[in-house]
């Protein structure tokens, strides 16, 4: 009876875990939420279950839907945020208790009777408040480490976007190159007709034949493009190199007006690396608070039971029962010092390159928000002046060639600086749809779009 009293004592003197637990049960919670298809239960590895294929006619948001079920580096960082959310627990409980069993060699006779054995049971309480803050450390580690699933979302995003856009880029840089040899094979069959009735000379020929070669080689090299573009989406997809591809959406998406003093006044907040850094330093602040509590002692409680005998004289003995206390002794002060200066280092270290970060991530939406302006600027020029002055100047070379007012050779020129300019246009739509891309992957978020023709 007075072992089973001071057993339930030792119980309540142990301190329970339940609210870090809570705080665990939540973020795997979370876990599951976002990421349904990679748990099926707690007690299970599963593998899931995946959708191996992807509609023939499968655009953008296709792309980005199946491209965040089956990439292997967004698996990899929500594993290591289940792998950081399992260290909680396991961060802030107490330690193991021990139990030991003893027998005595010779008996040692007391006055009731002599002692047969022992038996010691023992709790380890850390000091106060610091597996509180070993929790802390844990929870704020696993949050930095949660806000790299959102890094990976967004590299991922750009990744597919970035490839795609250059796929649509291809798309329409072979449609123009093609209308302009077709073009340019009419100009060729009006330079033969004219040399056969002695109105153009053989050098005309020539000359259109060169702008030929140049042009099917250029279609060339845009058609063995295509295949090495189209491997690189489908790694990033997690498909076979040569799975298909639907033909990209024209024309790209263009975004809405945009703000940047509030798009750089949001940075650190809607930044993940920014708010993982933050979390960073969150846990290096805790883990210096838990540094400075390494100089406090810990504390062991116990539980003692001695099995006493009988004597012929007294019959059988009380068994004996003691609880005990104990504590540590911190007296080596010197590597509380030094543990103490390595988590104020960490922390100024984490500090620092928040500072770091955020200074490189300003420069860069600002580059970012530079090249969307410059290319919008650009397609702008082409669209508006530029390609509609080169159809009028291909118009009235075309009717001045035929009526001899000029030079086939101004044909071909004009034709050629057409061309040009139609290809500018379809790369600045393609620079301008990357850089809203490099854009949002900074600031972590999906900018309102508009599709301008």
């Amino acid at each position: 009876m007075q072992f089973q009293k001071a057993a339930w004592l030792l119980c309540i003197l142990a301190p329970a875990c339940a609210s870090t637990e809570l705080v665990y049960r939540d973020n795997l919670d979370a876990w599951k939420e976002l990421r349904p298809d990679r748990v099926a239960s707690e007690d299970s590895d599963p593998e899931p279950a995946r959708e191996q294929s992807l509609a023939p006619d499968a655009q953008l948001a296709d792309l980005l839907a199946y491209g965040r079920l089956h990439n292997p580096k967004l698996s990899v960082a929500f594993h290591a945020w289940r792998t950081a959310i399992e260290q909680i627990p396991q961060a802030s409980k107490l330690p193991e208790p021990r139990i030991l069993f003893g027998a005595f060699l010779s008996e040692v006779e007391t006055r009731t009777g002599p002692m047969r054995g022992k038996l010691s049971i023992s709790q380890a309480l850390p000091g106060f408040g610091k597996r509180q803050l070993a929790g802390d450390v844990a929870t704020a580690r696993a949050e930095a480490i949660g806000e790299g699933v959102a890094i990976a979302y967004l590299d991922l995003d750009r990744q597919i976007k970035d490839v795609w856009y250059e796929l649509a880029w291809l798309q329409q840089a072979v449609q123009v190159s093609l209308a302009h040899r077709d073009l340019l094979s009419h100009w060729q069959n009006v330079a033969r007709t004219r040399l056969e009735l002695g109105l153009s000379k053989p050098s005309e020929i020539l000359r259109v034949e060169l702008e030929l070669g140049q042009l099917e080689d250029r279609l060339l090299s845009l058609y063995d493009l295509e295949a090495p573009l189209k491997a690189q989406l489908n790694a990033v997809l997690n498909r076979p190199s040569g799975a298909p591809l639907a033909t990209p959406e024209y024309p790209l998406p263009a975004p809405s007006a945009l703000d940047p003093e509030t798009l750089l006044s949001n940075l650190q907040d809607s930044n993940p690396r920014l708010r993982q850094l933050q979390r960073q330093i969150v846990a290096a602040e805790q883990a210096l608070k838990l540094a400075d509590k390494a100089s406090s002692p810990d504390f062991i409680v116990g539980l003692d039971y001695t099995a006493i005998g009988s004597t012929s004289a007294a019959g059988s003995g009380d068994d004996a029962v003691a609880l005990t206390f104990g504590m540590s002794l911190p007296v080596w002060r010197t590597s509380y010092l030094a543990k103490h200066d390595g988590a104020r280092a960490q922390l100024l270290g984490a500090r620092s390159q928040w500072e770091a970060t955020h200074n490189e991530l300003t420069a860069d939406l600002e580059m970012a928000l530079f090249k969307l302006r410059d290319a919008d600027r650009h397609l702008e020029l082409l669209n508006t002046s530029l390609i509609p002055k080169g159809n009028e100047a291909i118009g009235i070379m075309g009717d001045t060639y035929q009526s001899g007012e000029s030079s086939f050779i101004d044909v071909v020129d004009a034709q050629r600086i057409l061309l040009e300019f139609q290809l500018q246009a379809v790369r600045a739509e393609k620079d301008r749809a990357q850089a809203l891309s490099k854009v949002e992957q900074i600031i972590g978020l999906n900018l309102p779009k508009q599709t301008k023709p």
